[in-house]
C-alpha cells in the first residue's frame, strides 16, 4: 500500500507522467535558445541570457523556474574582413532603413551552454547542456543554423515533503531527498533573416525512465516538439509590429500553441502580449540599453481553473551581448 499511495503520489505530480514535463515561457521570443539549441550563436558577439518564472502565484507547490543561457560565435580561422566587412553572427535592424545594410552572417559554427532549474511541489529538475550549433549562409539576407544540446538532467525528489500512510515507507524511507541522474539530448532547426524566423526542435529526444526505486519504472520523460515562426512589419522607419506563433506537441495530450503580438519602437523598446491554448493570456514589456542590456517581464492571466487558486505567473528575463 505504501508504495502505491508513493506511485500515484509521483503520476500526479508529473502530470500523469506523459504531460507537459518542459517549463512554460512567455517569452521565449527573448530567448528561443531556452527551446531550440539551434538558435545558439545566432547573435553577433558574446550573448548572455538569464530568466525567472514563478508560474500560478499562490499555488503550494506551483513550478517555480530559473535559467542562464551563454552562448557566442567562433571562428577557426579565415579572413573575416574579407567578408564585406561582418562579424561572425547578425545584429538586429534597429530601423525599417537598417534593413538595407543587413546581411546574412558568414558560414561558422557557435558553442554555448544552457542551465535550467525547474521545481515543482516536491519534485526538481536540474538540467546541464552543451549547445552547438552550425550556421550555413544560404544567401544575401539568410542564414540556416543545424543545433544539437546534450547534457544531463538530476531528478530530485523531496521526501521530507510525501506524506504516507505508514512511517518508514520502503521506496523513500527517512531519506530527505533522492536523486536520479539521467543524460539529456535535444536537437533544432534554425531559418533565419532580417525581418522572420522558422524554427523547429525537439526536447527530450532520450526518453529516460522516471524511476527512484527497482520497483519504480513505470513512469517516463516524453519528447517535446516545438515549432516556432515570427515576421516583423515595418509600420514606418521605427515603429514595427511582429506577429508569431509557437506550436507545442507532447504526446498524447492535445496539440497546444501560442500566440503573440510584439509592437517595438526602434526594437529599443517593445510592449505586446498573446494567448495560450487552454493556459493564459500573457503581457509582457521590455527594453534595451545601449545595445548591451536587455530587460524583460511578463505577466500570465490563468484561464484555466487554476484561475481559482492562482493570481498569475510572472516571468522576468535579462541579457546582455558583449
Amino acid at each position: 500500500m505504501r508504495k502505491v499511495i508513493v506511485f500515484i503520489s509521483l503520476i500526479l505530480i508529473l502530470c500523469n507522467a506523459s504531460a507537459q514535463q518542459r517549463p512554460h515561457y512567455s517569452q521565449y521570443l527573448q530567448n528561443m535558445s531556452v527551446l531550440n539549441p539551434a538558435v545558439t550563436g545566432v547573435n553577433s558577439g558574446m550573448d548572455l541570457r538569464l530568466g525567472m518564472r514563478t508560474q500560478w502565484q499562490g499555488f503550494e507547490g506551483a513550478p517555480k523556474t530559473g535559467y542562464v543561457s551563454f552562448s557566442t560565435p567562433v571562428s577557426f580561422g579565415g579572413d573575416l574582413a574579407t567578408y564585406r566587412g561582418a562579424d561572425l553572427g547578425v545584429t538586429e535592424p534597429e530601423t525599417k532603413d537598417d534593413m538595407f545594410d543587413y546581411s546574412a552572417s558568414m558560414s561558422h559554427h557557435s558553442f554555448g551552454a544552457l542551465f535550467l532549474s525547474d521545481k515543482t511541489g516536491p519534485l526538481s529538475r536540474i538540467t546541464g547542456n552543451v549547445t552547438y550549433a552550425y550556421h550555413i549562409s544560404i544567401g544575401e539576407t539568410t542564414n540556416l543554423s543545424v543545433g544539437v544540446g546534450v547534457g544531463a538532467n538530476r531528478l530530485g525528489i523531496n521526501g521530507q515533503s510525501l506524506v504516507f500512510e505508514e512511517l518508514g515507507d520502503g521506496v523513500v524511507g527517512t531519506s530527505s531527498q533522492i536523486n536520479k541522474y539521467t543524460p539529456d539530448l535535444n536537437a533544432g532547426l534554425y531559418y533565419y533573416g532580417s525581418n522572420f524566423y522558422v524554427g523547429a526542435s525537439m526536447q527530450q529526444i532520450i526518453k529516460n525512465k522516471i524511476a527512484f526505486d527497482g520497483d519504480f519504472n513505470v513512469g517516463k520523460e516524453v519528447a517535446h516538439y516545438f515549432v516556432a515562426a515570427g515576421y516583423q512589419f515595418w509600420i514606418n522607419n521605427d515603429f514595427s509590429v511582429t506577429p508569431s506563433v509557437m506550436l507545442k506537441v507532447v504526446n498524447p495530450l492535445p496539440k497546444a500553441f501560442d500566440l503573440s503580438m510584439k509592437f517595438a519602437y526602434r526594437n529599443n523598446f517593445w510592449i505586446g502580449g498573446g494567448y495560450r491554448k487552454n493556459d493564459a493570456f500573457f503581457g509582457n514589456i521590455g527594453f534595451n540599453v545601449a545595445k548591451m542590456v536587455g530587460v524583460n517581464y511578463a505577466y500570465d492571466y490563468t484561464t484555466s481553473k487554476l484561475r481559482n487558486s492562482s493570481s498569475g505567473s510572472h516571468e522576468l528575463a535579462l541579457r546582455v551581448l558583449f
